[in-house]
């Protein structure tokens, strides 16, 4: 029997394809790690600064609320505090594919005079992130943000500073505090920072798209976009980009338990987006608490035209004052970009304070205040 040769060619090609995938496999196995003194163990070359951060924080158990996920045990939730508790608190959501790392310079410029807690929400950072047929979504994060400020920290009163994913997390969370009567606490201000927070006007990256895409997310984190490459490319939407140490870091945090491969599952926040979005933006519209919105302009995945559009039509109307900051030098992650910038806007708007940027080299770079209401 003949048979063509570019038949075996290409039979051959895929063996070797194939072949290549499973000895990778077998090198580079999945970190299964329960905790993160094992994975620190058996990653001795992991990044030595989210060792300690992660090494400084503590769990509580979670169970999600969301009903497709009853039959999965409670997961760990990793969170971190800092400063005194006698202080004004502040409680920091995450973004995606981050965690509460990305606050530790916001937390530094900070943490003399406030009492801040940070999270990482399910699948992120040091938290549990569990595969299989698992759901991931905003509202359930939302219901675990609610337990942990009323369960794990007790607190009556806090600042909510969100970020990216975060902030949809908090609008979400924002909808279950006007429905609770009365509210097991109060929210005192409410910060936003950049985020694809109204999807039509968002630009997703090429991976967030590409990750979306059936059947061949899973397939795409777990041979071609591996947490060091994943990273790498991450690290350019940074103003300046991070360095390989930074790198180093956060690529560490998706290694956690074979972090990048939940990927395409926590992305489907997007999902979530599409579907409550307007809904979630009219609770910002009816919402009683004072907000700052801060945006770096750099940024090329949530553009200013996004705080262009929310300012307008949902913050710059209502009845509870509201402040718009632009930042020229910053990009999506501003809270890393221009940390002591940003703890200095988080004051003015925490108090009634004001003054000038001195600690801003250059002229360009100075923040725009666009409106106050």
């Amino acid at each position: 029997m003949f048979i063509h040769p570019v038949i075996v060619a290409i039979a051959i090609s895929v063996f070797v394809i194939v072949f290549s995938l499973v000895i990778y496999s077998l090198r580079n196995p999945l970190d299964n790690s329960s905790n993160i003194g094992e994975f620190y163990t058996s990653n001795p070359d992991a990044g030595p600064d989210a060792e300690l951060w992660g090494r400084g924080g503590s769990y509580f158990s979670w169970r999600s609320s969301e009903p497709e996920n009853s039959q999965w045990p409670e997961l760990n939730i990793f969170y971190r505090t800092f400063g005194d508790s006698d202080n004004p608190a502040i409680v920091m959501i995450h973004g995606w594919p981050t965690s509460s790392y990305d606050f530790k310079a916001l937390i530094g410029e900070l943490e003399k005079d406030y009492y801040i807690a940070v999270i990482d929400t399910p699948g992120y950072g040091f938290s549990d992130k569990p595969k299989g047929d698992y759901r991931y979504s905003i509202p359930d994060d939302a219901q675990l943000v609610d337990h942990f400020i009323r369960e794990v920290l007790g607190l009556s009163r806090f600042t909510l500073l969100t970020h990216d994913k975060g902030d949809s997390v908090g609008f979400a969370f924002l909808s279950l505090y006007q429905q609770a009567a009365p509210p097991a606490y109060k929210i005192d201000h409410h910060v936003i920072l950049n985020g694809g927070i109204y999807l039509p006007l968002a630009e997703l990256s090429a991976a967030q798209k590409y990750l979306t895409l059936p059947g061949f997310g899973r397939f795409m984190t777990r041979f071609i976009l591996t947490p060091d490459r994943f990273t790498a490319e991450l690290a350019k939407i940074y103003s300046p980009a991070l360095t390989q140490e930074e790198q180093l870091n956060m690529s560490s945090t998706f290694k956690y338990q074979g972090g990048t491969t939940v990927f395409p599952k926590t992305l489907r926040y997007l999902d979530d987006r599409r579907e409550l979005e307007e809904t979630w933006l009219q609770t910002l519209s009816r919402s009683e608490i004072p907000a700052t919105l801060i945006w770096g302009e750099q940024d090329p995945i949530a553009k200013t035209e996004i705080a262009d559009f929310v300012w307008e039509n949902h913050l710059r109307n209502r009845k509870a004052g509201a402040a718009y900051w632009r930042l020229p030098c910053a990009g999506h992650y501003p809270q890393n970009d221009q940390p002591r910038v940003i703890a200095q806007l988080v004051r003015w708007s925490l108090s009634d304070e004001s003054g000038t940027f001195t600690e801003v080299q250059n002229s360009e770079c100075i923040p725009v205040l666009v409106e106050e209401t």
